[in-house]
């Protein structure tokens, strides 16, 4: 009976932990071309980026003339009385009509506003251009997480087949107990050991597939894709070389998005201060409009008008005073340029800092997987040689367990290892401003 109940467990396993083989594996390069098409995030930034660009255009910042067209025209069918002067006979007539046509075409211009207008479409310009860093941003924080969750879920993957093992392992050693039981080998004791071990084995094989599935969800999610979606990575990691920790914060400091930010920013203050201070500045502004006028009058002395011609002119007005207004928006955008340039100085010092901490950690993550590496192949050897001693019976079941624990804890110290120095990698990758080229993803 008890035979036949591990039987069916391990077929339980078997099913639960193959993969479906016609299913096309997820490369990461396909991963990232998913975010790129798709992740709501990533497409909403790039909307706003078109909006910001959109607007910065010179008839958008008053460079440009404005010309309009205009025409009316006018019906009127009316009962009238004409009362003249003595000498006049007057006027009473049913059912007169009237009529007015006008047409005009008409242009405005800001001739001068004391450069006000050119510092605007500057500050649009400034402003398409933070868009599109913070389009950047956006694509970067998504990308980072894209590709953290693929190697979160290549570490489950592993996590899932070092489970795996050890529940065969412990299939297998109760199995063998159970043999040597029926045979009068081993006491009741050790089979009870060997089943307990498989339940704890069984227990934290389903809990490995149940994080792997909510991982994969995750990751289905950001690709924006169904969360049901079945997905399949690649376990194979490849990790950066030869990184240079003075090139990456030299580099940190021409394409950190953050700093680019901050630059970008300062120069919207720069613009904003000239902005106020044009408005000390006389405007001059031409208008001018050629119109046709044509009106027919049904009763009366004059019973048309027709005219046609040109108009133009120039109007100039010069600030004396406005309460102090324009000196308040002066001295505050004088304050917002200076704390500007305070918060790229500021975001320089951080930025470094981060390229230097991020670097520290990717360096001690490379040591902690080389060393997790070794002490995978000293547990290995350890199992191995406590299996022949425990299977010829000169070792003891628990002796067996702690060595079967012990080399699953060294794979799986060597899987999250390799996970942490991945994430390392891209996070030095993201603050020193090359997660981007590295990918071949433009924002």
């Amino acid at each position: 009976m008890r035979i036949s109940r591990t039987r069916g467990l391990s077929w339980l396993v078997l099913v639960m932990g193959l993969p479906v083989s016609a299913q096309d594996t997820l490369s990461l390069e396909r991963a990232v071309l998913l975010a790129l098409e798709q992740e709501h995030g990533v497409l909403i930034a790039r909307n706003e980026a078109e909006v910001a660009d959109a607007l910065a255009t010179p008839g958008n910042a008053g460079l440009l003339p404005r010309l309009d067209a205009t025409g009316r025209g006018t019906y009127n069918n009316q009962d009238t009385r004409l009362d003249f002067i003595e000498g006049i006979p007057d006027v009473e007539q049913s059912g007169v009509v009237s009529t007015a046509l006008t047409g005009q075409v008409g242009l405005s211009y800001t001739v001068f506003n004391g450069m006000g207008n050119f510092a605007s479409l500057q500050r649009s310009k400034l402003n398409a251009e933070l868009a599109d860093l913070q389009s950047r941003a956006q694509l970067e924080g998504t990308l980072t997480q894209v590709i953290a969750l693929y190697f979160a879920l290549a570490a489950l993957d592993e996590d899932v087949a070092i489970t795996q093992r050890i529940l065969d392992i412990s299939l297998d050693r109760f199995a063998r107990q159970e043999g040597k039981a029926a045979l009068g080998g081993a006491g009741r004791l050790d089979v009870l050991n060997a089943q307990v071990d498989l339940q704890a084995d069984s227990t934290s094989f389903i809990l490995a597939m149940e994080r792997r599935a909510r991982t994969a969800r995750d990751l289905n999610v950001l690709l924006g894709r169904s969360p049901e979606e079945p997905v399949i990575v690649a376990r194979v990691t490849n990790y950066a070389q030869g990184l240079d920790e003075e090139r990456l914060v030299s580099e940190a400091m021409q394409y950190n998005v953050v700093v680019l930010s901050t630059m970008t920013r300062m120069r919207m203050a720069e613009a904003d201060e000239r902005i106020a201070k044009a408005l000390r500045w006389p405007r001059l502004d031409l208008s001018a409009s050629y119109g046709l006028s044509d009106q027919v009058n049904g009763v009366g002395i004059v019973l048309g008008t027709t005219t046609q011609g040109f108009n133009g002119g120039l109007t100039l007005s010069v600030p004396i005073y406005d309460g102090g207004r324009v000196n308040s928006q002066t001295k505050v955008a004088q304050l917002r340029a200076e704390n500007a340039a305070l918060s790229e100085q500021q975001a320089r010092l951080q930025v470094e800092r981060d390229v230097r901490n991020a670097f520290t950690t990717w360096s001690a993550q490379r040591k902690v997987m080389r060393i997790q590496q070794d002490a995978v192949s000293t547990a290995q050897l350890n199992f191995d040689r406590t299996r022949e001693l425990f299977q010829s019976g000169q070792l003891t079941g628990l002796q067996f367990r702690q060595a079967q624990l012990d080399l699953a804890n060294a794979e799986r110290q060597f899987v999250v290892s390799g996970f942490d120095t991945k994430v390392s990698e891209l996070q030095l990758l993201r603050v020193s401003g090359g997660l981007l080229a590295t990918l071949g993803a433009a924002p």
